[in-house]
C-alpha cells in the first residue's frame, strides 16, 4: 500500500502539473486579456480538448491494461501505441476540416488550422505518463510533467504578457508542443527496446478490444463534461464561457486526484483479478474510493464556504459571476468520490463506461436546454450536475452486476458515512465570518488551515482504516524525507 501511495501522489502531482495551463495561467490571463478575449481562448482549449479525446481514444490508458498483461514486451506495446495513435489523430484531423471547410467554419468557430495544428502535435507520442506508470517508473512522470508544466506556462504568459493577444497565445502553445513531440520522437529512438522483447501474443486484437469501448467511454465522458461548455460558448458567448470556465475553475484538480487514484490501482487490480479472486481487486477499489471521499469532502467544505472571496481574489471582480458556478459544481465533486471504472475495467467491463456516459451525455444536452433560458449559467452548471448523477447510477448498476453483490457490500458506506461526518462536525469551524473580519485574505488560508488540522482529527478518532493509512503512509514519507537530508 505504501508504494501504491508513493505512486498515486506522484501521479497526482504530475497530472496537475499536466493541467498547469487550466489552473496557473488563468490566474495570470484574466489580467492580461479581456474577459472576451479569455473566453475565446478558452473556447479553443474546449474545442482543442474534445479534439483531443476524440484522437487519444484511450489508446494512451490502454498502457495501463496491456503493460501488465505483457510484462516481457512493454516497448512493444509502446510503439503499437504511437501507430494507433498516429491513426488516429491524423483520421480526426481530416474529418475536422471536411467538416468545418464544409459548413464554411460553423464547427470551430474560425480555429480551424491551430486546432488541427495542436491536436497532431499534442497528441502523437504523448503516451510517457501511462507507459512509466504502467512500468512502475513514477518518479519518471513526475519529473516529465513538471518540466511540461513550467515550459508551458511560461510560454503562454509571457506571449500573452508581450501581445495581450489570444491568437499568439494559442500559436505559442502550438509551435511548443510541436518541440516536444520532436524531442519525445528522438528519445523513443534511442530508447526502444521493441527488437530484443518476444512478440505480443496478440499484437492488436487485445489493444483494440480494450480501447473500442473504453476509448468510446472516454469519448463520450469528454463530450460529458464539455457539452456544457460548447453550449454555453454558442448560446451565451465567449463572455459567459469565461465565467463558466472559472466556476468549473477546481475541476482539473479533482478530476486529477480522482484519476490518479483510480490509474495507480488499475495495475494492481487486474493483476490481483488474474490471480486471485475479483472480490480482492473490489476491496482495493473500495479502499480507493474511501481514499477519494477523505482527500475531496474538505474540498468541497472549503470552497462552498469561500469561493466568493477566493474567486475575488484569484481572478478579480470581473469574474464574481463564476462564484455560484462554483458553489453549485461542488455537487458534481461529491459524485467524483464515486468513480466505478477502475472496478469495471478491472474486469474487462468497458462496455459499461460508453453506456453510462451516453445516458450522462443525452441528460446534459436535454437538462441545459430546459434550464439555460431560465436560469443561465447556473441552469448551465445545474445541468452538468444532473448528468453527473446519472453517470454515477447507471455505473453503480453496472457494478454491481459484474461483480454480483448487493448494493451494502458494494461500497464500505460506514467508513464513507464516517469521513461525511467529520467534514461536517469540521465545517462548524468556518461558518462564522469572524476568520475574514480580523485577518483578511489572510483568513481563508487560516481558516482552511484549521478545517484540515479539525477534520485529521476527527478521522483518527473515528478509527477510519483508509485514514489510517493515509497517516502512516503520511509519516513514513516524512521520515523518509528526513532522513536523506540528515
Amino acid at each position: 500500500m505504501s508504494a501504491l501511495g508513493n505512486r498515486t501522489a506522484i501521479l497526482t502531482l504530475s497530472r496537475i502539473a499536466n493541467y498547469g495551463l487550466m489552473l496557473i495561467s488563468p490566474v495570470f490571463l484574466v489580467r492580461l486579456l479581456s474577459v472576451a478575449d479569455f473566453g475565446r481562448y478558452r473556447e479553443f482549449l474546449l474545442y482543442g480538448s474534445i479534439l483531443q479525446a476524440f484522437a487519444q481514444f484511450s489508446i494512451n490508458d490502454s498502457l495501463l491494461y496491456c503493460v501488465p498483461a505483457n510484462p516481457t514486451s512493454p516497448w512493444r506495446v509502446a510503439r503499437q501505441t504511437a501507430v494507433l495513435t498516429f491513426c488516429s489523430s491524423s483520421l480526426v484531423a481530416l474529418v475536422l476540416v471536411a467538416l468545418d471547410t464544409a459548413t464554411d467554419g460553423a464547427i470551430v468557430h474560425g480555429y480551424l488550422w491551430p486546432l488541427v495544428a495542436y491536436v497532431l502535435v499534442s497528441v502523437n507520442l504523448d503516451f510517457w505518463e501511462h507507459f512509466w506508470l504502467a512500468s512502475n517508473r513514477a518518479q519518471a512522470v513526475f519529473v516529465y510533467s513538471g518540466a511540461r508544466l513550467g515550459v508551458r506556462v511560461v510560454v503562454v504568459v509571457v506571449t500573452a504578457a508581450l501581445t495581450h493577444d489570444f491568437h499568439a497565445v494559442i500559436w505559442a502553445l502550438v509551435a511548443l508542443e510541436a518541440l516536444r513531440l520532436v524531442a519525445a520522437g528522438i528519445y523513443m529512438l534511442a530508447a526502444d527496446r521493441s527488437r530484443s522483447e518476444p512478440p505480443l501474443h496478440e499484437p492488436w486484437r487485445d489493444q483494440m478490444r480494450y480501447c473500442l469501448p473504453s476509448g468510446a467511454a472516454s469519448l463520450l465522458a469528454s463530450l460529458n463534461r464539455n457539452v456544457s461548455n460548447v453550449i454555453v460558448a454558442r448560446l451565451l458567448g465567449a463572455v459567459a464561457l469565461a465565467q463558466y470556465a472559472i466556476g468549473r475553475f477546481g475541476e482539473p484538480v479533482v478530476t486529477t486526484l480522482r484519476n490518479s487514484i483510480s490509474a495507480s490501482i488499475l495495475p494492481e487490480m487486474v493483476r490481483k483479478d488474474r490471480g486471485t479472486s475479483g472480490g480482492t481487486a473490489l476491496e482495493l477499489w473500495q479502499k480507493a474510493t474511501v481514499i477519494n471521499a477523505i482527500m475531496l469532502f474538505p474540498v468541497i467544505a472549503l470552497v462552498t464556504r469561500y469561493a466568493q472571496p477566493l474567486v475575488t481574489m484569484l481572478f478579480g471582480s470581473s469574474y464574481t459571476t463564476a462564484a455560484l458556478i462554483m458553489q453549485i459544481y461542488m455537487l458534481v465533486v461529491v459524485r467524483e468520490c464515486f468513480d466505478f471504472a477502475p472496478a469495471l475495467r478491472a474486469v474487462n467491463r468497458t462496455r459499461c463506461l460508453v453506456e453510462s456516459n451516453v445516458a450522462g451525455l443525452l441528460a446534459c444536452a436535454a437538462s441545459m436546454f430546459l434550464l439555460i433560458p431560465y436560469a443561465g449559467l447556473p441552469g448551465a452548471m445545474c445541468a452538468f450536475v444532473i448528468a453527473s448523477y446519472v453517470d454515477a447510477t447507471w455505473l453503480a448498476w453496472r457494478t454491481l452486476s459484474a461483480y454480483k453483490v448487493s448494493v451494502r457490500q458494494l461500497l464500505p458506506w460506514r467508513s464513507i458515512a464516517k469521513t461525511a461526518l467529520a467534514a461536517a462536525m469540521a465545517s462548524v469551524l468556518i461558518v462564522s465570518s469572524v476568520w475574514t473580519e480580523v485577518f483578511g485574505r489572510a483568513g481563508i488560508a487560516i481558516a482552511g488551515v484549521v478545517y484540515l488540522v479539525a477534520f485529521a482529527l476527527l478521522l483518527q478518532m473515528m478509527r477510519i482504516p483508509e485514514a489510517m493509512v493515509l497517516q502512516a503512509w503520511g509519516k513514513r514519507l516524512v521520515l523518509r524525507h528526513s532522513h536523506m537530508r540528515q
